[in-house]
């Protein structure tokens, strides 16, 4: 298969990346023909506003933290069980148009992203006096309060700091740069033994960005921000410079740039060395790597892509412990589903996609992640047509078919951006047992019963769909979207009907 599917723009050879961004996908939709193209998947239709008081929803737990801008809470979904964090925002303070600014920008931009690395937004509710964002759950809390009471080894750095970087390299791909990384963000979801799984959290000063933009208002935490910003020109290069204080504290417990006053600290990013005197006992790759970072000058700063490639990582294994599958059949099991799983209706589509986005703690999704990180040589977040087949390969030999392959990229690429991200490859990778118990099921239902009523309606569908159906296919495509369901044929859909679709995966 090689480059028969894949081009790329050939961009200047820079050691620094300065010049990434021109990779360009070739489109690929000939082997896709067969599958209704009425309608365009984002994840807008997995992430809405919901018009019901969060509370009829979710049972609080407990309180989490308060701040100046409201409150998170502990809650559990009341149909699964399912435990989240629920941020409260003030909209009723004397910040209230910082808020409402920061607060949409944060959820526009979670609505975006899918990478393993970064919290999950579920859905979001706003009345007159908060707004209400239900994410994830991160039961180690912040990454920040570990350090407090851990001194962790130069290999649990690396661990961190790989996972850091592909989250960046990741957003940096999708043109979203963070602008405020700092361990009070970044969020531990597992810590096994000292091997510590984050996520990175809080994209309120996040932005949409483009190749050879520059930002100019000054955002983020003092300690953690790059020279080139207080002269008030750069651009996604600060948040590598960001990674590089991270890794610095991690390595450390001290901050490499500080003063007694904010003077002294902004004159000390400016115009000072870190000190390497706490670095003598880690290896050269560790001291070059923050090197790189830690440049005042950006065009001469490395970008995540070529951090994360780093020998840094390489000298203590990290991507071969973060993707470890120790039972080899599991791999077969997942391999044998992607190339059974074939779409059956866009209804059912849609809901299993909605399921994979809202149960991330499920084991098999766990394991579908680590197998994606295995294919995903590249670590972006990406998996291209040739990047599936290359590492199917790797792990198959010749028992995997260009023709498989092919079917597989196309039934899971159903936003047709001519790349697999994690949750478009755990769709097909699971079991689709485990979607299956019946509060599952319920609360799949529910999403498309918008009013309550036990039936699923065209006007329902209408809703949830309104946006993301061509003016080409509106009657055609909202008929259909029913028809493919409706036994009787009565123009609505029971819960019975939904959960007889849904058993048919495993037919």
């Amino acid at each position: 298969m090689g480059n028969s599917y894949k081009k790329y723009k050939k961009s200047e050879e820079n050691e620094t990346g300065e010049d990434f961004y021109l990779e360009d996908w070739e489109i690929y939709n000939d082997h896709n023909k067969n599958l209704d193209n009425s309608v365009k998947f984002s994840n807008d239709l997995l992430i809405s506003k919901v018009e019901k008081n969060p509370f009829n929803n979710y049972t609080v737990i407990k309180e989490l933290g308060k701040g100046s801008y409201g409150k998170v809470l502990l809650v559990s979904h009341k149909i699964t069980g399912a435990i989240r964090a629920m941020k409260i925002i003030n909209k009723i303070d004397d910040g209230f148009e910082n808020n409402d600014e920061e607060v949409l920008n944060e959820i526009n931009i979670l609505k975006k992203i899918d990478h393993k690395n970064i919290i999950k937004i579920f859905e979001f509710y706003i009345d007159e006096n908060n707004y209400y964002l239900v994410t994830e759950y991160c039961k180690g809390g912040e990454l920040f309060a570990l350090l407090r009471k851990t001194k962790l080894t130069e290999i649990q750095v690396a661990y961190i700091m790989f996972q850091l970087f592909s989250a960046i390299n990741y957003c940096h791909k999708m043109e979203i740069i963070h602008r405020d990384l700092k361990p009070e963000n970044i969020l531990i979801t597992k810590n096994n033994k000292g091997f510590i799984r984050i996520k990175i959290c809080d994209f309120g000063t996040s932005q949409i960005f483009q190749k050879g933009e520059v930002q100019y208002s000054i955002v983020g935490s003092l300690l953690y921000l790059a020279p080139e910003i207080f002269e008030k020109k750069y651009n996604f290069k600060c948040d590598l410079w960001s990674c590089g204080v991270i890794m610095y504290l991690l390595l450390t417990t001290r901050f490499p740039f500080f003063g007694d006053n904010n003077k002294d600290k902004i004159d000390s990013i400016l115009y000072k060395e870190y000190n390497t005197k706490y670095l003598e006992k880690f290896s050269e790759n560790t001291k070059d790597l923050l090197r790189k970072l830690l440049e005042k000058e950006p065009k001469l700063r490395i970008n995540a892509e070529i951090a994360i490639s780093h020998k840094f990582f390489d000298e203590f294994k990290v991507k071969d412990l973060l993707t470890e599958i120790k039972d080899a059949n599991l791999i077969d099991r997942m391999i044998e589903n992607l190339k059974n799983y074939k779409r059956k209706s866009i209804l059912q589509e849609l809901a299993i996609a909605y399921l994979i986005h809202n149960f991330p703690d499920l084991e098999e999704y766990a394991i579908a992640c680590f197998f994606f990180d295995k294919i995903d040589v590249n670590n972006n977040g990406k998996l291209s047509l040739d990047d599936l087949y290359v590492g199917l390969s790797i792990i198959k030999g010749d028992k995997i078919k260009d023709t498989d392959v092919l079917e597989i990229f196309a039934n899971l690429d159903i936003d047709k951006n001519n790349y697999l991200s994690y949750e478009d490859f755990v769709r097909g990778a699971i079991d689709k047992n485990c979607l299956l118990d019946e509060k599952i099921l319920s609360f799949a239902f529910k999403y498309f019963d918008k009013d309550d009523k036990g039936v699923i309606t065209i006007n329902e569908i209408s809703y949830i769909f309104k946006d993301h159906l061509t003016s080409k296919y509106i009657n055609e495509g909202l008929k259909k979207i029913i028809s493919e369901v409706d036994e009787d044929n009565d123009g609505k859909i029971t819960y019975n009907e939904f959960c007889k679709l849904m058993r048919s995966l495993i037919i």
